[in-house]
């Protein structure tokens, strides 16, 4: 039965033959049961309380979950705050009811039947005609953060057995060549019986140089696994991307290849690290050079979008396929023939250290565009549309 047909009964009760009002109550009752039997299965344990933080409604699950005094029960019209033994979760209870709406859901460790448990406390505001009310739900959350460490378990374990393998794939063909030339320097002196220095030079040069790509292959593992000191400040972005730039040019008209660049006005700071961002940038634009062997041109582009400043850096080159664009960030996964495979993947971290994303879109034979979002922090906004406002008054 609607409450709309209720709230008409009880409106005109004296004039419902007495036969009526029965059956619509008894179908009432059965409603009522069956959502009181749906509240009881809710897996999450759900307490509302009215203005006056008496518990009007609660279901099984509450009772089995939530930290509760000694000797007290929950039942109807008992106060919030004398049914809670644990302090944390009290006080943030009434954190909630003194109405401030901006806090976050909170996770406490609760031990239920001699296990400690994490308990995610969450809630609601409800609104019933003139009345309001809060349903605060108290959510088992220990599994999911267990399968959580699990898979994260799981994904440091395959990022290591991948890095494992393309380390050893890259060390593989220096140590080969090394060893190539040091046999043919034994078979000169096994020969010969001595070496002049000019022969001895052409195996030692390549030696070194060996080595020296050997050393460039352990700096860049160790960047890439070690934590990264990042040390944000607000920054502004398009002078980063303007001092890259400006740096590659003389590579790029070298290379024949074209730059514009498209940097929005009244662009607000970002949070940044200077260094990094300038490495991600070089690491791209490099890439998109080497896609450009015989010139094109390289389009870069700064504005913002909502509470973003969104980097595109696109270029004309020779393009991925779907499944090259699939495992570009993956460690040591390479196309050229001397390359480490880490360079996006430190951008990648990079980015993550920034709380920013970054996305890939490509098309075989018509160029790549990388995509750089950055978060723009709340009181930049605010500084900005109070600088664009002054600047519209001016006008």
């Amino acid at each position: 039965m609607s409450n709309k047909l209720l709230k008409k009964v009880l409106a005109d009760f004296g004039n419902f033959p007495s036969g009526e009002v029965e059956k619509l109550i008894r179908e009432e009752v059965v409603e009522s049961d069956i959502y009181r039997a749906l509240f009881d299965s809710l897996p999450d344990g759900h307490v509302i309380i009215d203005k006056d933080t008496k518990l009007r409604l609660f279901n099984k699950t509450m009772n089995q979950i939530m930290p509760q005094r000694k000797g007290i029960k929950l039942k109807e019209g008992l106060l919030l705050s004398s049914s809670i033994s644990d302090d944390e979760v009290r006080n943030f209870l009434l954190d909630i009811v003194s109405g401030k709406d901006k806090l976050e859901p909170r996770d406490f460790s609760i031990e239920i039947g001699g296990e400690v448990r994490t308990i995610r406390v969450e809630f609601v505001r409800l609104y019933v005609e003139s009345e309001a009310y809060l349903d605060i739900r108290f959510r088992d959350i220990s599994e999911d953060i267990r399968k959580e460490v699990r898979l994260r378990r799981s994904e440091s374990l395959a990022s290591m057995t991948t890095m494992a393998a393309g380390i050893a794939h890259e060390i593989k063909n220096p140590l080969a060549a090394m060893k190539i030339h040091l046999q043919l320097m034994r078979k000169a002196f096994s020969r010969n019986g001595s070496m002049t220095g000019e022969e001895a030079e052409k195996y030692l040069a390549v030696i070194d140089e060996e080595t020296d790509h050997l050393n460039s292959i352990a700096v860049d593992f160790l960047f890439a696994v070690k934590p990264m000191n990042v040390e944000l400040k607000l920054s502004s972005l398009a002078s980063v991307i303007d001092d890259t730039l400006s740096f590659l040019a003389p590579e790029a008209e070298e290379k024949n290849i074209r730059v514009t660049s498209s940097i929005q006005s009244f662009l607000p700071r970002i949070m940044l690290d200077e260094r990094y961002v300038r490495q991600s940038l070089l690491n791209i634009i490099e890439n998109a050079f080497a896609a450009m062997k015989d010139g094109g041109e390289l389009t870069v582009t700064l504005k913002q979008d909502g509470d973003y400043l969104v980097l595109r850096i696109g270029d004309t080159g020779t393009g991925m396929s779907e499944e090259m664009m699939s495992k570009i960030f993956e460690p040591y996964f390479t196309t050229k023939a001397t390359g480490t495979g880490l360079g996006l993947t430190l951008v990648y971290k990079i980015m993550k250290e920034h709380n920013g994303e970054i996305h890939v879109n490509s098309e075989l034979g018509k160029g790549t565009v990388f995509s750089l979002s950055f978060p723009v922090p709340q009181s930049e906004r605010i500084a900005l549309e109070d600088n664009r406002d002054e600047h519209t008054a001016d006008c």
